[in-house]
């Protein structure tokens, strides 16, 4: 006797929606119509990101200006001081691909930065002569794009991050999320924002100077502080007139179009060698790396929970670890890293450029407890054509079948997937 076929409502509100985005990928070619639901279905993508497993990815954008996967890390294990610990490593995967349509997609896109959002990357870059600059919101899981123009909000040293907020009463299922790209200048002056579920083709609008940078407060400017967290972008101020308090975190809520003060960092230094935050493995607290001056001490802290109903007040900190770096293994200012809590470790990522100006390393540094510190180098090599100034970052990645939004009338521009 054959087996009866499953309910289709069984099979994909009980089954497929709880089955990891990547997996999902791989089921794509089984048959057309899950090809339709996992690609083209915004009701099964919802669902999907309510019920599914998170996965938690490492990407890494390289020199070549590329985003390729970290297919595996293979961590220190710090186990009988007898024997000497296996040495760590990083197993680089396949680059992905992202064709640029200036190039009627035969070539690469350039990527000068990408900010990760909830599955998405938006990725930009600060133009070619003649050309202009360029910012991309991609899914690279479905292949999804949506190209921005910019004007000359890139050549006026722009900065841009990616958000978004919740419209919708919520029912069975959760609301509608409406991604926005934030743009300000180097002086927080002109910020302006940018709908991608607008009705207006060029949706780009001003927002008011205060409500980005409020007065009396001083905001780190660089988008390598920033990170998003549950749709809302988290970055550094201190308060103007008292610099000795040190710094706080400042929250740009996407739903109010508004800053707003946080949380105060535990511990507190003027202005820190280093100060780099990050979203936590996990993706339920957000971790920051302080190096108080230019000795070998950092710390790394983590916040309590966050959720949607935080205040200031329910937020703690946690220091947990500190570290003691020998002066050939300190890091610099330009260190990007992820913390993994429960293995309490710290993967950073940095490019060394060696006393001749010629040569340069990418290196990857593993910071664990007790000060153990393991080094991983991406080898030697010639540092051509001012390539130094592209450093190698990390990124912490949730997948998602999210959907990106259509251009108005319903079309995607040339070089959308």
């Amino acid at each position: 006797m054959a087996i009866p076929d499953l309910p289709k409502d069984l099979v994909e509100d009980e089954i497929l929606c709880r089955v990891p985005a990547t997996s999902l990928k791989r089921l794509r070619s089984t048959c057309k119509r899950w090809n339709r639901l996992f690609k083209d279905d915004r009701r099964f993508a919802s669902e999907h990101c309510e019920k599914a497993a998170k996965e938690f990815l490492f990407l890494i954008l390289t020199e070549k200006m590329r985003i390729c996967t970290v297919s595996k890390i293979n961590l220190p294990q710090h186990g009988d001081d007898a024997l000497p610990p296996p040495s760590p490593s990083v197993e680089v995967g396949r680059e992905l691909s992202l064709p640029d349509p200036y190039y009627n997609n035969s070539e690469q896109f350039d990527i000068d930065e990408a900010f990760p959002c909830d599955g998405l990357l938006l990725c930009t870059h600060d133009g070619h002569p003649g050309r202009g600059s360029q910012i991309v919101v991609w899914n690279p899981l479905n292949g999804q794009t949506r190209w921005i123009e910019t004007g000359n909000r890139c050549r006026r040293g722009g900065l841009f991050v990616l958000g978004y907020c919740c419209i919708g009463k919520r029912r069975r299922r959760r609301r509608r999320r409406s991604y926005k790209v934030l743009s300000w200048g180097y002086s927080f002056k002109n910020a302006e924002i940018y709908e991608l579920n607008s009705d207006v083709v060029d949706s780009w609008r001003r927002i008011p100077d205060d409500d980005l940078d409020p007065p009396g407060w001083c905001i780190r400017i660089h988008n390598d502080s920033s990170v998003s967290f549950k749709g809302n972008t988290y970055f550094f101020a201190c308060e103007e007139s008292k610099p000795h308090l040190g710094w706080s975190l400042f929250r740009f809520d996407f739903s109010t179009e508004k800053s707003s003060l946080f949380v105060p960092l535990s511990s507190q230094c003027p202005l820190p060698e280093v100060m780099r935050l990050s979203v936590a493995v996990g993706g339920e607290k957000l971790s920051v790396l302080l190096q108080p001056d230019c000795t070998s001490k950092a710390e790394i802290w983590v916040t309590s929970k966050i959720d949607d109903s935080t205040t200031t007040k329910a937020v703690s900190w946690n220091k947990v670890l500190a570290l003691d770096l020998s002066r050939d293994l300190q890091i610099n200012d330009l260190v990007r890293f992820v913390f993994d809590e429960d293995k309490k470790v710290a993967v950073c990522c940095q490019k060394w450029v060696h006393a001749d100006g010629i040569h340069c390393n990418d290196k990857v540094y593993f910071l664990g407890e007790d000060n153990k510190v393991s080094e991983f180098g991406f080898g030697l090599k010639v540092d051509d054509l001012g390539m130094s100034d592209i450093w190698p970052v990390i990124h912490n990645y949730v997948p998602s079948l999210v959907h990106i939004e259509l251009p108005v009338g319903g079309k995607r521009k040339r070089g959308s997937s």
